[in-house]
């Protein structure tokens, strides 16, 4: 079943208790101390989640522990949110044996990135439920250089306010508001889920897209895929977040990702901005997927958003 309406799961609170789960990736257990203790110094309590030290070959363990894993820390009543370790692969890996019915009737704040963004377009087109994309626990939490982010995780994720704030960037395309329910997250991601019962829902929704690691060309293969496949049509604007070590080995003038979001952007008749700051940068400010964004110019170089679940 596909749902309209979303459940905004409660807000953490001090003194709260969060799981960290592993859905993805192998963790790496010396960074993600350091993330544990920053979760810590957010006035909450941490519960490490079952199997979040498994190794399965590049995997955190065999698909039906990480799933049942996740889905035992969205039914344990004093669990009040749950945190992704990292991502890496393997999240997609999990799904069939996820019963989404059951999780939305346990909704709680879910947070995580990347290889996650697979878990997101599950957990809000499946299950019905506003998802938070942003800092995961080993990379980003174990750092202490990204306040950006970290403000956003108090205001969206522990106060359930509002986040907002003024940022460099510019519409490659119709500078005009972009305003809208959020869908979206890393490219390939979100590309890889065509075809599946889990392809992404773009009609009337504000995109997001970041990437890191790729070249170019594939940056620009991933787009052109999406807008053959139809979902480009009928969105209400595209918003990108940072392209990371997306360089070709061969530099060509005009083919640098910069340059394929440009003349991407170009050929849409709706607004589209870059560089919104989250995915792998520095900074991996929060996004209420399946909650509402709006984002408008402040001159050439800046623009205004406002963020709300």
């Amino acid at each position: 079943m596909r749902w309209t309406n979303k459940q905004r799961p409660r807000p953490l609170r001090s003194g709260d208790l969060v799981a960290v789960v592993a859905t993805s990736g192998v963790v790496h257990p010396k960074r993600l101390k350091r993330g544990l203790r920053s979760l810590r110094r957010m006035g909450l309590r941490v519960l490490e989640g079952p199997h979040l030290y498994d190794r399965w070959g590049y995997l955190a363990g065999r698909d039906r522990d990480r799933a049942a894993g996740l889905q035992e820390m969205f039914c344990r009543e004093e669990v009040k949110g749950i945190f992704c370790a990292r991502g890496g692969y393997g999240a997609g890996r999990i799904l069939p044996y996820l019963d989404l019915a059951l999780i939305r009737r346990h909704p709680k704040v879910f947070l995580g990135s990347s290889d996650v963004t697979i878990l997101h377009l599950a957990l809000t087109q499946h299950a019905g439920l506003v998802t938070f994309h942003g800092p995961m626990v080993e990379p980003d939490l174990s750092r202490d250089n990204n306040p950006l982010t970290r403000r956003s995780v108090r205001a969206l994720v522990l106060n359930g306010r509002a986040f907002e704030g003024t940022i460099p960037g510019h519409f490659l395309s119709r500078p005009t508001r972009i305003e809208g329910e959020l869908t979206g997250g890393n490219l390939t991601l979100v590309t890889s889920s065509l075809g599946t019962p889990f392809a992404i829902e773009t009609k009337g929704k504000v995109l997001f897209l970041e990437e890191v690691n790729e070249e170019p060309y594939r940056i620009d293969r991933m787009l052109t895929h999406l807008r053959l496949a139809g979902k480009l049509e009928g969105v209400r604007g595209i918003v990108f977040g940072e392209m990371v070590r997306c360089r070709a080995r061969v530099a060509l003038r005009g083919f640098s990702a910069t340059g394929i979001l440009a003349r991407f952007a170009r050929d849409m008749d709706v607004p589209c901005f870059a560089t919104f700051p989250s995915g792998h940068g520095r900074e991996n400010v929060v996004l209420p997927m399946g909650g509402r964004i709006t984002l408008e110019p402040r001159g050439e170089w800046s623009a205004r958003f406002r963020l709300r679940p």
